[in-house]
């Protein structure tokens, strides 16, 4: 080829502008891609947040719920209640109708170190073997479950003297107990299993204390979830 050939092959200008406009589109497009990405992307992270945030109120409410109501109920339960534990803790709590582990009443009336062989291997997830679950349905969409399982009762040790009935040199005592508060929600103190009418100056107060780990989740939607450990004082 000669020389001037080949400089009028090199100086051919045609299909340049196709290219560069091929060029645009393809920059347009990448663009209008990444900015339907992040639209989307929004969208849901605003979605899911709505989601989480529909379920921790939830879960609150069922928070409320077990600290504020069944707890001072199921340990009101003793002496003149009437049926089993389960019965009259359900009894009280209308329509919620919660369902009740064997570890339940157990685990609210003793230290951790007095649960059973059974009973004290807990894990700390809720839905896993509950102590207490029952279900919450809003105005709007399917109900709500929520979990709770009590994963440590704390342990009050104290020593003490006991006099004699008789007289004679008292006795020194290393007591062991889950709380002392009235739990049939009088102002005395539970200090031997039942109600105490005045409270006494020289007995100090041993709230019944617990760690409970608690989930609310959504029926249809086992991925609508939140967790939330509480600290409880009785």
């Amino acid at each position: 080829m000669s020389r001037k050939a080949i400089m009028k092959f090199l100086n051919n200008d045609k299909g340049v502008a196709l290219i560069t406009s091929l060029m645009f589109t393809v920059l347009s497009l990448v663009i209008s891609m990444s900015l339907l990405y992040m639209v989307t992307s929004g969208i849901k992270v605003s979605a899911a947040m709505k989601r989480y945030k529909t379920v921790a109120e939830a879960t609150y409410g069922g928070t409320e719920i077990i600290t504020k109501d069944l707890l001072a109920k199921a340990l009101s339960y003793g002496a003149g209640s009437t049926g089993t534990f389960a019965e009259y803790v359900s009894a009280q709590m209308g329509d919620l109708n919660p369902t009740f582990s064997s570890c339940f009443q157990q685990r609210l009336e003793n230290s951790k170190k007095n649960w059973s062989a059974a009973c004290s291997s807990v894990n700390g997830n809720p839905k896993s073997s509950p102590d207490v679950s029952f279900s919450l349905t809003p105005a709007t969409g399917s109900p709500y479950t929520v979990y709770t399982k009590i994963v440590d009762t704390t342990e009050w040790r104290f020593v003490s003297f006991s006099s004699p009935a008789s007289g004679g040199t008292p006795v020194l005592l290393n007591k062991v107990i889950p709380g002392n508060s009235d739990r049939a929600g009088g102002t005395g103190f539970d200090t031997k299993g039942g109600t105490v009418t005045q409270k006494k100056p020289d007995i100090p107060h041993y709230p019944y204390m617990y760690r409970i780990e608690i989930q609310g989740e959504r029926q249809q939607n086992s991925n609508e979830k939140a967790n939330i450990s509480v600290q409880y004082a009785y």
